[in-house]
């Protein structure tokens, strides 16, 4: 089980550097389009749609590792006024809703994509994409999210179980 946690957390290492890589994409590719449309007065079509794309996969290679980090924004007027185990509770009923919204993603993104593979379906604008290659990483993205979140339910389970939690 250690060499599939290990591999699993490369895999997140991986997906947040190529998010990373993204992110300086889509900024080279809007400081492109800006000097093209200004000195130039040639603006480039493709920069838009291309980046619209990358901002979906640069989030959903990007959010296992960001949870794994504990990296999300959290609100936490009312969980700082709990004690530890009322924390702990809150956090394994949170974690456990969490993981099962991105079940349901994981389920429903696999069928669109299917869909899109089945019926040949194209994005048509600047650029003639097929659907598929924008949004598998949907379902690949929250099953990875799914199994963090409910790594950390495990996690939590152990740390009430020991007594640190």
């Amino acid at each position: 089980m250690k060499r599939f946690w290990r591999f699993f957390d490369r895999l997140a290492d991986f997906m947040a550097i190529l998010a990373g890589v993204i992110m300086a994409f889509i900024t080279a590719a809007i400081c492109y389009s800006v000097l093209m449309r200004y000195f130039f007065k040639s603006p480039s079509i493709w920069v838009v749609q291309t980046c619209e794309y990358a901002l979906l996969w640069m989030v959903f290679l990007g959010a296992t590792w960001l949870l794994r980090e504990k990296g999300h924004v959290a609100v936490d007027i009312i969980y700082s006024h709990l004690r530890d185990r009322s924390r702990s509770f809150l956090n394994l009923v949170t974690f456990s809703v969490a993981g099962m919204a991105c079940a349901v993603i994981v389920f429903f993104g696999t069928h669109y994509t299917w869909q899109t593979v089945m019926f040949g379906i194209t994005d048509v604008r600047a650029l003639t994409v097929p659907k598929y290659a924008v949004f598998v990483i949907i379902p690949f993205g929250s099953l990875l999210l799914c199994i963090q979140f409910f790594r950390m339910v495990w996690e939590g389970f152990r740390q009430i179980k020991t007594g640190k939690g």
